[in-house]
């Protein structure tokens, strides 16, 4: 189902979202389900949280470079196909990422038991880079602080 919604700002900061109307809140949210697939505009795809205000306002987060993505700001108008994601951690992994996990069996077996909200944190650190050498690169120390013991995201890029 698409639906239109108007691109908001949030408070004074950088942040920018999507409102989420009654019906839409209760489909995507069935059994406790909080993490949806959402394409703007049919281009482009992201993974979200359906997150809810104080107020009780239910909101999808739109970052500075999928707005760059869409060229739109506050203001503008989108059309919104949300489903809920079924895919695996409900996040984007790279292949870099999945190919050093793959070869690098102590990594992924402590990975694997982490939580699946840290899983998403560590794989963010990946995704946040363009150039497919900084991802492997960056795959790589995640791999290595996690053999060293250092499995919270905040930690991963701090210099030991």
């Amino acid at each position: 189902m698409i639906t239109k919604h108007i691109i908001q700002k949030m408070g004074a900061g950088h942040m920018h979202y999507i409102e989420l109307d009654a019906k839409t809140v209760k489909r995507v949210t069935a059994g406790g389900n909080k993490r949806v697939l959402c394409k703007l505009n049919a281009t482009v795809h992201l993974h979200a949280a359906v997150m809810k205000t104080k107020e009780g306002m239910y909101y999808l987060m739109i970052s500075a470079a999928n707005l760059k993505k869409l060229t739109a700001k506050a203001g503008s108008t989108v059309k919104a196909e949300i489903e809920i994601d079924k895919s695996e951690l409900q996040f984007h992994i790279p292949e870099e990422f999945a190919e050093v996990m793959a070869t690098d069996a102590t990594a992924k077996k402590i990975f694997d038991n982490l939580t699946d909200g840290n899983k998403r944190g560590l794989i963010a650190l990946v995704n946040m880079l363009k150039s497919s050498d900084k991802k492997i690169e960056r795959a790589l120390l995640i791999a290595a602080r996690l053999r060293s013991g250092i499995t919270y995201p905040a930690k991963i890029l701090k210099k030991e």
